[in-house]
C-alpha cells in the first residue's frame, strides 16, 4: 500500500517536483518505506511506498517498464500477479523484482486497459505511456483505493488525498454547499463529486484517459446481479455452498500474499469468522485483534503482552481484544478524523482506527470482513423488503392509515401522499427506488434545513439516491437494485474511505476478501433466494454464507443474531463530555460559515442524537476535524 501524487500539463514541459514533493510529504503516513518522483516533459509523477511485496529497493517507485515505455505510480495489491506472470509466459529470472508493480507493468504492455479485467486485488494507480503521451488513471472495482483529481490551470492534479491535493495553489479549499447537503444527509458524498466545490474523485471501476487532446472518463467495471436459474432439487444447493466455500477459501489465501506480518480484524459476526474459518481450513493461522469499548481499563492478571500492542488474550493464543475506554475515544478523535483522505461519518471509522494503530507495532496488513453485506445481501434486507412489500401491497388504503409508516420507512422530502401514490403505480421491483430505500436512514429533510436555517438547504433532496437507482438495469428485481445502489453508495463511499483512511493513516494495509473479484462474479450470479429472502427469520440473508457456516463455524457463531459494531455511541460522548464533543464541531470555522443553524442543532440533549441524527453528528464531528485540521474555508 502507498500513496501517488501527481501534476500532468499535457503539451508542455514543466517542473513541479517541488509541488509534489510537499504533495507526498503529506502522503508520509501511507508510505514510510520511501519515496520517489519521476519528471519528464508535462508530467511530475511521485509516490510513497509501505513496502509489503519485495522489501527491496528493485522495487521502488516510481517504476519503469523494463523497455522504458511506461512509468507507474502504484497504489494498491495485485494478490493474483504470480498467476498473471504464468499467464504472461515470462521466465521468473527475467524479472527485476518480485513485486506486483512490475507484472502490473507487463500486463499493461502485453493487453493495455483490458488488463483490468485480469487482476484480482486493490488499487489506485497512475500510468504514462511515454511514446502516446498519454496519462491513465485508474481505480479498483468497488473503490478499495482513492484517487483524487482536480482538472484547471492548465493541469491535471492527483493524489491519494484530498489534503494531498490541497498543497497545489491553484486548488481552492471550499466547501461545495450542495454537496454538504449531501454529506449531512448520506454522511458521506457520492463519487464523482467531493466535499470540496473543485475536487473531483474517480468513482469505483472508473479509467481515466489525458493527453494533449483532452480528458476522458470511462467505466470499466459495472457490477450487475443477473442470478442463474437454480438447478432443480436440494443437489443444487449444495453445489452452489461448496463452490461458494471454495471461493472463500480461495480469496482468503490470495489476500495472504505478503512479505510482512498479517491479522483479521475479528469481530462477533459471520463474516470475519467465516474469513477466519477458510484461513483455517487451508492451514493458516493469523494474529487476530477485536475491540471492545470499556468504562475503565484495569490490569487483570490474564493480561499478556500481545504481539500486537495492548491486548487481553481471549480464547487461543491468536486472539487479544484491545480495549478501550471512553476517554481514550475522545482523546483520539481528532488524530483519528485529521488523516480521513476525505470525511465520512460513520462512527465505525475511530475503533477501525484504533484497532490497526493498535495491532500496528506487530502486523502490517490486516484482513477485515468489510463488502460481505453487500456482496451477499447481509443487514436486514430479509426484515427490510418485507416490509416495503407490505406498504407495496397495502398502498390503497387512504394516506391518512399509511402515513406514519410512509414517514418512518420511505424516504424523500415529498408528502406522505405523494410517496402513497407512487408506491400504487410501481412495480414490485421498482419498491425500493420510489422508496429511496436505503440501508442505513437519511437525516431526515427538517433536520437539514435546520442545519442551514435561515438559507434553504441546497440541491435536491437525495438526488444521489435516484441517481443510483435510475442506473440499475430495467430488469432488475427489488433485491438487484437494492444490492447494486448499497455498492455503489454505503460500500464504496462510506465503508471503504473511512477503511482505508484508517489502515493507512496507520501505515498500514486492509484487505477484503469478500470483494475478491471471482467470489464477486459468483454472487453476481445467485439467485435471489440465496442471497436473503423475503421473509425474516434465522439466516434471512446472506444465505450462501449462512449455509457454508453452519458446516464450519462453531454453532454459537451461526446461532448468533446480528447487530451492528458496538463501537460506542456519540451520546455516551457527550453525556460525559458534552462541552468538549460540542466545541470539536463548533470550533469549526468552515462548519460555522456554511451551516448558520449548526450551533442550536448541536446544542440539543443527548439524547436527540439516535438514529440518522446520531450518524449526523458523527458526520459534523468528522467533518469539522478535518477541515479545521486542513485549513478548509
Amino acid at each position: 500500500m502507498c500513496g501517488i501524487a501527481g501534476v500532468f500539463r499535457p503539451g508542455e514541459v514543466t517542473d513541479d517536483l517541488d509541488l509534489v514533493r510537499g504533495m507526498l510529504e503529506v502522503l508520509q503516513s501511507r508510505g514510510p518505506d520511501g519515496k520517489g518522483v519521476f519528471n519528464e516533459g508535462g508530467l511530475t509523477l511521485g509516490h510513497r511506498r509501505l513496502a509489503v511485496l519485495d522489501l527491496s529497493e528493485a522495487a521502488r517507485q516510481p517504476m519503469e517498464s523494463a523497455g522504458g515505455r511506461l512509468v507507474v505510480s502504484f497504489n494498491g495489491e495485485i494478490y493474483n500477479y504470480r498467476e498473471l506472470i504464468r499467464e504472461l509466459g515470462v521466465p521468473r529470472d527475467s524479472l527485476r523484482s518480485s513485486s506486483d508493480t512490475e507484472v502490473l507493468l507487463l500486463a499493461w504492455e502485453r493487453w493495455g486497459p483490458a488488463a483490468l479485467d485480469r487482476l484480482v486485488g486493490q488499487w489506485a494507480f497512475a500510468l504514462y505511456d511515454r511514446k502516446e503521451r498519454r496519462l491513465w488513471l485508474a481505480r479498483d472495482r468497488f473503490g478499495e483505493k482513492p484517487l483524487f483529481y482536480h482538472q484547471g490551470a492548465g493541469a491535471l492534479t492527483f493524489a491519494s488525498s484530498i489534503p494531498a491535493l490541497l498543497k497545489a495553489p491553484w486548488i481552492p479549499r471550499e466547501i461545495d454547499a450542495d454537496a454538504l447537503g449531501e454529506y449531512l444527509t448520506l454522511r458521506y458524498v457520492v463519487s464523482p463529486r467531493t466535499i470540496l466545490r473543485e475536487i473531483r474523485k474517480l468513482p469505483p471501476g472508473h479509467l481515466l484517459s489525458a493527453d494533449p487532446g483532452g480528458v476522458t472518463i470511462r467505466r470499466w467495471y459495472d457490477p450487475r446481479f443477473s442470478p442463474k436459474a437454480p438447478g432443480p432439487g436440494a443437489r443444487a444447493m449444495d453445489d452452489l455452498v461448496e463452490e461458494f466455500g471454495s471461493l472463500l477459501v480461495q480469496a482468503a489465501n490470495r489476500c495472504l500474499v505478503s512479505d510482512v506480518p498479517v491479522g483479521l480484524l475479528l469481530s462477533d459476526g459471520i463474516d470475519s469468522n467465516s474469513i477466519h474459518a477458510a484461513l483455517a481450513m487451508a492451514g493458516h493461522h493469523v494474529p487476530c485483534l477485536t475491540y471492545r469499548p470499556v468504562s475503565v481499563v484495569d490490569d487483570p492478571p490474564s493480561r499478556v503482552p500481545a504481539p500486537t500492542g495492548r491486548g487481553v488474550k481471549i480464547e487461543d493464543d491468536y486472539t487479544y481484544e484491545i480495549l478501550v475506554t471512553t476517554d481514550e475515544r475522545l482523546r483520539h478523535l481528532v488524530p483519528a478524523f485529521s488523516c480521513l483522505t476525505e470525511p465520512v461519518g460513520d462512527g465505525a471509522a475511530l475503533p477501525t482506527w484504533l484497532l490497526m494503530r493498535s495491532g500496528r507495532p506487530g502486523i502490517t496488513v490486516f484482513l477485515s470482513g468489510s463488502g460481505g453485506d453487500e456482496v451477499l445481501a447481509g443487514y436486514r434486507l430479509d426484515q427490510d423488503r418485507l416490509r416495503l412489500a407490505a406498504i407495496h401491497r397495502f398502498s390503497w388504503l387512504p394516506e391518512i392509515l399509511l402515513r406514519g409508516v410512509l414517514e418512518r420507512h420511505t424516504n424523500g422530502a415529498d408528502s406522505a401522499a405523494a410517496r402513497r401514490a407512487a408506491l400504487r403505480r410501481a412495480p414490485a421491483s421498482l419498491v425500493p427506488a420510489v422508496s429511496r430505500y436505503l440501508i442505513h436512514r437519511p437525516l431526515p429533510p427538517d433536520d437539514l434545513a435546520r442545519l442551514f436555517q435561515p438559507m434553504h438547504a441546497p440541491g435536491r433532496y437525495l438526488e444521489a439516491v435516484d441517481r443510483a437507482y435510475a442506473d440499475c438495469a430495467e430488469d432488475a428485481t427489488d433485491l438487484d437494485r437494492i444490492q447494486e445502489v448499497m455498492l455503489r453508495t454505503f460500500l464504496s463511499e462510506n465503508i471503504l474511505s473511512f477503511s482505508d483512511s484508517a489502515a493507512m493513516g496507520s501505515s498500514a494495509e486492509l484487505r477484503m476478501p469478500f470483494l475478491d473479484r471471482d467470489l464477486v462474479e459468483f454472487a453476481l450470479h445467485l439467485p435471489g433466494p440465496m442471497r436473503a429472502r423475503l421473509r425474516p427469520g434465522f439466516s434471512g440473508t446472506k444465505r450462501i454464507l449462512y449455509q457454508w457456516s453452519r458446516r464450519h463455524l462453531r454453532d454459537k457463531r451461526v446461532a448468533r443474531r446480528k447487530h451492528t459494531f458496538r463501537y460506542g455511541s456519540v451520546r455516551h460522548l457527550l453525556a460525559r463530555r458534552g462541552d468538549e464533543v460540542r466545541g470539536l464541531v463548533l470550533g469549526s470555522r468552515a462548519l460555522r460559515r456554511a451551516l448558520p443553524g449548526l450551533e442550536g442543532w448541536v446544542g440539543n440533549a443527548p439524547e436527540f442524537f439516535r438514529g440518522p441524527r446520531e450518524g449526523t453528528l458523527w458526520a459534523l464531528l468528522a467533518l469539522g476535524i478535518w477541515a479545521e485540521s486542513w485549513g478548509i474555508l
